[in-house]
């Protein structure tokens, strides 16, 4: 089925590992980019949210979202990925965009240089990494530091494409306390992050800024106390809003 529209230009986001489009709970729809799709709706640019495998590789991944984008009849795409979504796109563009209308990929908190989290749960004898090992392969390994530097000597960046990025990070107190423990890990090894991936890992192409957010606030899902005082919740419905609106202006 083709996905037609009347605009020339789509804006496609890309969920990240463990996601999905949308879900039905006892009756309510439940969105990977928490309450955004309807939210967007009023928009007049074309919006979609396909759903990828939740944990295949950033290859299988990325082969459903080429199939997806094949099948949106307009000429030109720009793409908005959150966490492992960015890799899955990277490696769509270079393999898969023959026809060249992707214009653009905007990556939230990608680990483009791999995380050491995830070369810790995969190490480590704790049940619950056990437990999270299962539940997250065969994409886990994709996403360690070694499996991304393979990753980028082999997806290079395409000259027709605008390569842009956001970080993410919170100090570890502000963080919720299921986070704490990888933060300060990974502080450790990386630096600044948002709980999961670090500031340096997400910086690709041209860096926008850094977000303060832990990873999953990054889709609209806070875990800690709201405060005014550490701007949480992060307003991801105000953030995505305006990102639409500057790749619709330029």
């Amino acid at each position: 089925m083709s996905l037609v529209n009347n605009n020339k230009t789509a804006i496609v986001f890309v969920h990240g590992l463990l996601g999905f489009s949308s879900i039905s709970i006892l009756g309510k729809i439940i969105h990977y980019f928490r309450a955004l799709p309807p939210y967007l709706s009023n928009h007049t640019q074309s919006i979609y949210f396909p759903p990828l495998p939740g944990t295949g590789t950033v290859e299988e991944r990325a082969r459903v979202l080429a199939d997806f984008l094949e099948r949106i009849n307009v000429d030109q795409i720009n793409l908005i990925a959150h966490s492992m979504g960015g890799l899955d796109s990277r490696y769509a563009i270079h393999h898969f965009d023959s026809q060249q209308r992707i214009r653009s990929l905007t990556t939230i908190a990608t680990p483009h240089r791999g995380t050491p989290l995830a070369q810790r749960i995969i190490n480590s004898k704790k049940p619950l990494y056990s437990l999270l090992r299962r539940i997250t392969h065969p994409a886990l390994y994709d996403l360690t530091p070694e499996a991304c530097a393979r990753f980028n000597l082999e997806i290079s960046d395409l000259p027709h494409v605008q390569y842009r990025s956001y970080a993410a990070t919170r100090p570890a107190n502000e963080m919720p306390p299921i986070f704490r423990p990888w933060t300060r890990a990974l502080a450790t090894d990386s630096g600044e992050n948002d709980s999961q991936v670090s500031v340096s890992s997400a910086r690709w192409g041209e860096f926008k800024g850094i977000l303060r957010a832990d990873h999953m606030e990054l889709a609209g899902w806070s875990m800690g106390w709201p405060s005014i005082s550490n701007e949480r919740p992060f307003d991801h419905l105000r953030f995505y809003t305006n990102l639409v609106r500057e790749l619709n202006t330029s």
